[in-house]
């Protein structure tokens, strides 16, 4: 067996390129992938390859080119000199059976997905395969915690290939443009410089994102060696003629450095611990272009001056401020499974009477630009009633709700409690607006809540979407949740990748207390509570993930979903 102090880089003394891939069941990509992240174990450069037992297709696997006179693993475990490595995927590791018919869709077993991990393996020899991938896959399960090896596969795999030399086709506009302000600079400045600087230009990676006007750079953007002290010393003077350069390179006006979004804000004498609870992109650098005036408060003549860019995800538009107002790519998995899921649980209701989705409402209580609120619109949901602190993020839901058609009501409040009185309830009326957005705390939400319900559809979704923990809200959610029908709560945190399971218990046994504490006052039913899934959104740092905790409160009869 491996030793501990090598399961992170078993050696390779044979065939450069050369890593275990795992097999895993459908159901388990997920967690597998999710632990691999988070032990940083898992190859990010290649993509997660079906894999069907039961089928005579073969997955291809990119790998590097060898020379010729190295041996090679091809479909059937003979050598060869193929260009691709294929894995025959038929049962029982029988690879003699080409040829033999196809199985019908019926007779196919559930699709098993290969993850290439970071681990190389050490051989190539035919009769050391099994041997040598089998016990690099029990040192990869035995480190990222996973205890329940069924279903779980080792194969062998090649690693893609190496990342070719830029040259002026096929560099990205990117690297385009910092090339042509390189051969721009003063002959003085060049002479200080690298002479090759292909090679300069190969040591960075060219990634960058484009929204609208806007090109936002990560963090790593000109931060690897030499780049750094050519920076300092020659060419920080120059950087704005770069900025220019690349904005006529990618037809865009704006150009940012991203920044993750903080916890905390900077500390202040007025508040030495400040939690950013309007999620404020704090760390997002400009570096070219006006975004407007820093204004946590904005006026409206502060809107009208700021950047606004956009885009499109599942047919939905979302619009934001990027100086005041976060966006993540990452969330595009959770809003795809939310448009999903909630048709999905209204079909599968045994409720006496089968409600459309359309005959319902939904509630987020940390809307900021409609991220999953608008998820709930496109699925179907009737009204969808938004709190959100950040007068910025309540712009951007605004803007995006009309691109999309979807009417909005914003209601102003912020501190000023006499609009919580039943008296002024009327001046709130629903009519047909889509979204109802509150611009105040979400602790007020139940007591609105209270107030509309004879006005509104009936609550069956709750969205609490703050990280790292929502707990602050659950009490809210439980409380704005129809009293009759009960609902689903969708229940975001940062948990341990290690600590799931425990942790899942934990919330349901949170969230049986609230139901008890505040439900049976209110309703003739027994409410049951029970946690349907645990969705893992993305890793947010090593060895901790995004988790939503999809908990749901039914009545407790026959009838309960």
């Amino acid at each position: 067996m491996v030793s501990e102090d090598e399961e992170s880089n078993v050696t390779l003394d044979k065939l450069s390129g050369l890593f275990l891939s795992l097999v895993v069941p459908k159901t388990e990509v997920k967690r597998i992938k999710n632990a691999l992240e988070a032990h940083r174990l898992l190859d990010k450069s290649l993509k997660i390859t079906p894999f069907v037992p039961g089928s005579n297709a073969s997955v291809a696997i990119p790998r590097l080119d060898l020379q010729h006179s190295k041996p090679t693993l091809n479909a059937h475990g003979s050598h060869g000199t193929n260009s691709m490595i294929h894995i025959n995927d038929t049962e029982n590791n029988d690879r003699s059976g080409v040829g033999s018919a196809r199985p019908s869709l019926a007779e196919t077993p559930e699709p098993k997905f290969l993850v290439p991990t970071n681990v190389k393996v050490d051989g190539v020899a035919r009769q050391n395969y099994a041997v040598q991938a089998n016990q690099a896959r029990d040192t990869v399960l035995r480190r990222i915690a996973v205890v329940d090896q069924a279903g779980i596969e080792a194969h062998l795999a090649f690693r893609k290939r190496p990342r070719i030399p830029l040259s002026e086709s096929n560099r990205s506009l990117l690297a385009q443009a910092v090339h042509k302000w390189l051969h721009c600079l003063p002959p003085g400045v060049r002479s200080k410089l690298p002479t090759n600087l292909d090679g300069l230009l190969n040591t960075c990676r060219w990634t960058y994102t484009v929204y609208s006007s806007m090109l936002l750079l990560p963090p790593t953007f000109l931060s690897k060696d030499p780049w750094p002290e050519l920076l300092a010393k020659f060419l920080q003077p120059y950087l704005p003629e770069l900025y220019k350069t690349i904005c006529q390179q990618l037809k865009v006006t704006h150009i940012a450095i991203n920044g993750s979004i903080p916890g905390c804000l900077p500390c202040s004498e007025s508040n030495p611990s400040e939690s950013n609870i309007l999620r404020s992109p704090s760390n997002l650098v400009p570096l070219h272009g006006d975004f407007g005036k820093p204004d946590l408060s904005p006026t409206q003549q502060n809107l009208d001056e700021a950047l606004w860019v956009g885009t499109v995800q599942n047919d939905i538009t979302q619009i934001w401020a990027p100086l005041y107002t976060m966006f993540s790519r990452g969330n595009f998995k959770e809003k795809t499974r939310l448009l999903q899921l909630v048709l999905k649980l209204f079909i599968s209701s045994r409720d006496a009477v089968h409600r459309e989705a359309q005959g319902s409402s939904a509630v987020d209580l940390y809307a900021g630009i409609g991220y999953f609120a608008f998820s709930y619109a496109k699925a179907g949901v009737g009204k969808v009633l938004c709190w959100e602190l950040n007068g910025w993020s309540i712009e951007g839901l605004r803007r995006g709700a009309k691109k999309n058609g979807w009417t909005v009501k914003v209601v102003e409040n912020v501190q000023n409690e006499t609009l919580l009185d039943d008296s002024n309830q009327e001046a709130i009326s629903t009519g047909d607006e889509r979204f109802l957005v509150f611009h105040e705390s979400n602790m007020n939400a139940a007591k609105r809540v209270q107030a509309l319900r004879s006005k509104i559809p009936p609550i069956r979704h709750v969205n609490c979407g703050y990280l790292p923990l929502s707990k602050a809200s659950w009490d809210v959610a439980v409380k704005v949740l129809d009293p009759t029908e009960g609902g689903w709560i969708h229940a975001h945190e940062n948990t341990p990748a290690s600590d799931i399971e425990r942790r899942k218990n934990e919330v349901v046994d949170i969230f049986e207390g609230l139901t008890h504490q505040y439900r049976t006052q209110d309703s003739a039913s027994v409410f049951s509570v029970d946690c349907h899934h645990v969705e893992q959104v993305k890793a947010y740092a090593p060895g901790i993930i995004h988790c939503v905790f999809d908990i749901a409160i039914l009545p407790a009869s026959p009838h309960a979903a």
